[in-house]
């Protein structure tokens, strides 16, 4: 797993000896007349403020305290830092620092992964809690609130697209976010077959693919959780029962419907978290009683999903930021 940068490390930052030529650079428009500092990723330079990278970045805040060589390169008067990033991820960095309506809109997913594979590397601590913030709120650790989200939506959830899943998956396994990865690998339990697991999905100008490791916690954690629903009793018995519930108002009809449940059940290897609906079409009477069962047995679950993953249980699965 990726280190954080410390202030001792800072010169990894610095021009490397072979300078590109003018010619081969490229101006960003994020190009400030009044900056004091040139970011270069790529081939892509970038003028910005030395007190505005300082303001939120312990890492820049201490290269800016280092005694400047003599050759330093220079743009205008300012010095050049080389930075070995993606432009795309600096540049998304960079827009959100300077534009403080951020917070105020829906992100994109690549928003959030530039600004937490930077925000860790450079130390940006407040935009990169902000990101990992709305990437758990996304992905939550309980399962009143990641049930809540099934209904929801808002400006604070990241903007769709098919492969969001994917893509949520690979940005946390590479930046330690583990607290995200339980809901994040029951959604693709829940909304993937096995076979877009293992092969993803491939169109014309985009490829979605988990990882080896994410693709094995996925399928046995998958496994996982079929068996731990089978070998827990309470969820499941009151369907297999020729019993309704006390003051049932239509035991035929109950039955029956109880029976046509149970065989949708066993047909789809039913992945049991979260929980559909079951008890519709039960009398009021039954149907309270048998979501009630249903709860308690799907908190349960909720519970122990961590460990389905081979991950640490939930009160010690942290963050790593």
């Amino acid at each position: 797993m990726s280190q954080l940068p410390t202030t001792t490390n800072v010169s990894d930052a610095r021009p490397a000896k072979r300078q590109r030529t003018e010619s081969e650079l490229t101006r960003s428009d994020i190009w400030y007349d009044d900056g004091s500092v040139v970011l270069q990723a790529e081939a892509t330079q970038f003028r910005v403020h030395w007190s505005i990278l300082s303001l939120h970045s312990t890492f820049f805040r201490d290269m800016r305290t280092l005694p400047q060589p003599a050759d330093e390169q220079s743009v205008e008067g300012c010095p050049v830092v080389e930075l070995h990033d993606s432009s795309t991820d600096l540049k998304i960095l960079l827009r959100v620092l300077y534009d403080p309506l951020f917070n105020d809109r829906a992100p994109f997913l690549d928003d959030l992964a530039s600004i937490i594979r930077l925000g860790r590397k450079y130390n940006f601590e407040n935009l990169l809690a902000s990101a990992v913030q709305r990437l758990t709120y996304e992905h939550p650790t309980t399962l009143d609130e990641f049930e809540k989200l099934l209904d929801e939506t808002g400006w604070y959830r990241p903007t769709k697209y098919i492969g969001i899943c994917f893509d949520v998956i690979n940005v946390a396994q590479e930046n330690g976010l583990l607290a995200v990865l339980p809901s994040a690998y029951l959604r693709a339990i829940v909304y993937f077959t096995q076979e877009h697991i293992l092969k993803g999905f491939h169109g014309p100008s985009l490829s979605y693919t988990f990882s080896a490791e994410a693709q094995h916690r996925i399928i046995l954690g998958g496994r996982k959780i079929i068996e731990a629903q089978w070998t827990r009793c309470d969820l499941w018995d009151w369907l297999s029962s020729d019993l309704c519930a006390v003051g049932c108002t239509s035991i035929p009809s109950c039955l029956d419907r109880k029976k046509a449940i149970f065989q949708v059940v066993i047909a789809q290897s039913f992945s049991a978290i979260p929980f559909q609906r079951l008890a519709s079409g039960l009398c009021a009477t039954c149907g309270a009683h048998h979501a009630k069962i249903m709860a308690e047995g799907r908190k349960k679950l909720w519970e122990d999903l961590p460990t389905f993953f081979d991950l640490p249980p939930w009160a010690e699965l942290k963050n790593d930021i």
